[in-house]
């Protein structure tokens, strides 16, 4: 039996009478964290501000002009920032950045003073001038960093539960609580009772399973996940709550020991603490999507005008009275439902069988316009309208039915966490092969993965990807 058809009668298929729900359960997004001034969270913006200030009075005693040494010194905080040296860290030295600034200064900083000094030689760019920028910004991070150190102390430091109650989890909480250079306060450990231990550094402010309940409830800023007991894929869905609030969340590798973490992580006391990305699904990341879903799919409607004008007079042909358009309700990011628009290849013959039919591949009545639709997925392109509206994006995952949406929910672990994402016309699962009647497990971990891992480079790939795919070059651009 298919993997989709098999799992929906598993719940309740249609010939099963299964009422459907009226909607799909909403998942609204988590309501963000709002830091007090004076935490951790500004420390990036202080130590660019700063570096970039020393580049400026550089490049102005080298005597280039205001708006060049603007330029040259932007160039090279720039470079800084794209080698890492502006990502928050609890441990700051000057030591562990010479590598970083030696690729960045060394990469850019040549290119902007030949551009910008006004007398610049080649061996002046490429040799003497990176090494004066080394030889200043090194001294004046050592003080910048110095002074951050010296500035957390003095503050409360960011609230912070720490998930784990056995040894490891303990070890953190004394060097934590011992230590405020880290910037990081614990306020209580969550799990079982420790044994190991007669006088606990923080409280026990409760058990795993009430872990929902506890943030809520302390709303720390930082959670640090070190070994709690239990399956790991218990924590996954709320991990991704945490971070989509803009709590900042740790991890204690598995193995750290053998130095199994990648080069990232940081040490507090011989632990290691992989620091987890953002929810890349939020602000500037979500206008840059945004921005060219817009555009992509403007630029689509105007090239694809007479196409969509062809096929809208074929369906409308074949189909009669029944119109061109077919409209479905579907779920899209946190749970909200839309209209999704589609060419008509089929028309339903109750509304029943609209929300609770899986596939009509097979379907006889599937004339040979909506069959060429179809196999095309030419009957897509009206979705492009959806992309405009906001209803969509060009590539996220791909929406379901309500229906659909509530069954596999309760199925399969990490479906909801899908909605986390806008909706999309393409996909990371579907250029695998994951589209009709293909595993729905499957498609969660690809979907789970996209929203992990999102780009602006790996859109541009699924989008070139899904052109080859029809095109029938997909085996070429893998």
């Amino acid at each position: 039996m298919p993997h989709v058809a098999a799992a929906v009668l598993e719940q309740g298929s249609p010939g099963a009478r299964v009422p459907v729900p009226a909607a799909a359960r909403r998942v609204p997004a988590p309501e963000p964290i709002r830091r007090p001034r004076g935490t951790g969270a500004g420390e990036p913006w202080r130590q660019a501000g700063a570096d970039l200030a020393v580049f400026v009075v550089l490049w102005l005693a080298a005597g280039a002009a205001w708006h060049d040494a603007l330029t040259g010194a932007g160039l090279t905080a720039v470079a800084l920032a794209g080698v890492g040296l502006y990502r928050p860290r609890l441990h700051l030295s000057v030591l562990d950045d010479i590598p970083r600034l030696l690729l960045g200064i060394g990469a850019v900083t040549p290119l902007a003073v030949w551009f910008t000094l006004p007398v610049a030689t080649f061996e002046a760019a490429i040799v003497l001038w990176p090494l004066v920028v080394l030889a200043a910004i090194v001294p004046a991070r050592a003080f910048v960093y110095a002074w951050l150190y010296q500035r957390r102390r003095l503050l409360p430091g960011d609230r912070t539960l720490i998930v784990g109650s056995g040894d490891v989890a303990l070890r953190l909480a004394e060097v934590l609580r011992a230590d405020r250079a880290y910037g990081i306060r614990p306020i209580g450990l969550v799990g079982p009772p420790a044994l190991t231990a007669e006088t606990l550094p923080a409280p026990l402010l409760g058990h795993v399973d009430d872990l929902a309940g506890i943030v809520a409830l302390h709303r720390p800023d930082c959670v640090i996940v070190a070994f709690p007991g239990g399956p790991d894929a218990d924590l996954i869905g709320v991990i991704r709550q945490w971070r989509r609030s803009g709590v900042t969340v740790y991890v204690v590798p598995r193995l750290f020991e053998l130095a199994v973490p990648a080069a990232g992580a940081e040490l507090v006391q011989g632990i290691a603490l992989e620091r987890m990305r953002p929810d890349r699904m939020r602000g500037l990341y979500a206008a840059a999507k945004r921005a060219i879903d817009v555009t992509g799919a403007a630029l689509g409607l105007a090239v694809a005008g007479p196409i969509l004008v062809a096929c809208a007079v074929a369906v409308r042909l074949e189909s009669g009275r029944a119109g061109v358009l077919f409209r479905q309700q579907r779920i899209g990011r946190d749970g909200r439902p839309f209209t999704i628009l589609k060419f008509r290849s089929l028309t339903p013959a109750t509304d029943r069988e609209s929300q609770v039919r899986w596939n009509i591949s097979t379907d006889d009545r599937v004339g040979p316009v909506g069959r060429l639709l179809r196999n095309t997925s030419l009957d897509e392109l009206p979705q492009l309208i959806n992309v405009l509206r906001g209803d969509m994006s060009l590539v996220g995952p791909r929406p379901e039915r309500p229906y659909f949406v509530e069954q596999f929910a309760h199925m399969y672990g990490g479906y909801a966490d899908r909605h986390r994402a806008a909706a999309g016309i393409t996909g990371w699962a579907q250029i695998h092969g994951l589209r009709g009647d293909t595993s729905i497990a499957d498609r969660v971990r690809y979907d789970n993965y996209y929203i992990e891992n999102w780009s602006v480079a790996l859109d541009l790939k699924i989008m070139v990807r899904t052109v080859g795919a029809l095109l029938g070059l997909a085996r070429r651009w893998r």
